[in-house]
């Protein structure tokens, strides 16, 4: 089975049931230095996946909270750790060193051993008054890294997700299962 899913449309038109923009799981504020810049003066295209990760964190630390974890590992859940297995950005509009960043994640899919996150960065005030500026997906399978081998989703991630999105298990199950 693919753990990939094709690219979604931005937030603002998803169906509804949906993640809401106004209101997305755990969005972050990003800060941009200097060295995250091209000789262009916008942030560097490598970067966004820096982004990405730092809001990963941030939402990974909301489903800790709600499970009673403390301290992440590595940046992750203990019992939830992951490898990336593909990762997209699309670029909307240039990020600039002056611009003040948010970023939010919420989950596509949720499978057996794997789920897809999307990304979407928003340059302004406020995330959810702000412009779009881009978006981008990661699909995660989860793994062992000490058997060094894939393993199934934990048994509290699901409904943890789904009551940190405010969504019902079942808007996570991939199309193909």
């Amino acid at each position: 089975m693919s753990v990939y899913n094709p690219p979604r449309k931005p937030m603002e038109t998803q169906k509804e049931g949906g993640a809401s923009v106004k209101n997305p799981p755990a969005p972050t504020r990003l800060e941009i230095r200097y060295g995250d810049l091209d000789p262009y003066g916008h942030v560097n295209n490598a970067v966004y996946l820096q982004f990405f990760e730092k809001i990963r964190i941030d939402y990974w630390r909301a489903i800790a909270d709600l499970v009673g974890i403390d301290e992440l590992e590595a940046g992750d859940v203990p019992g939830a750790r992951y490898v990336i297995a593909e990762t997209t950005v699309r670029f909307k509009v240039p990020i600039f060193f002056e611009d003040t960043l948010h970023g939010a994640a919420w989950m596509r899919t949720v499978g057996n051993r794997s789920y897809s996150m999307d990304f979407e960065l928003r340059t302004g005030e406020t995330f959810e008054d702000g412009t779009f500026a881009a978006e981008g997906s990661a699909a995660h399978v989860f793994f062992d890294p000490v058997k060094d081998a894939v393993q199934p989703r934990p048994d509290w991630f699901l409904p943890t997700v789904a009551e940190l999105e405010g969504r019902s298990e079942e808007d996570f199950f991939p199309e193909d299962r």
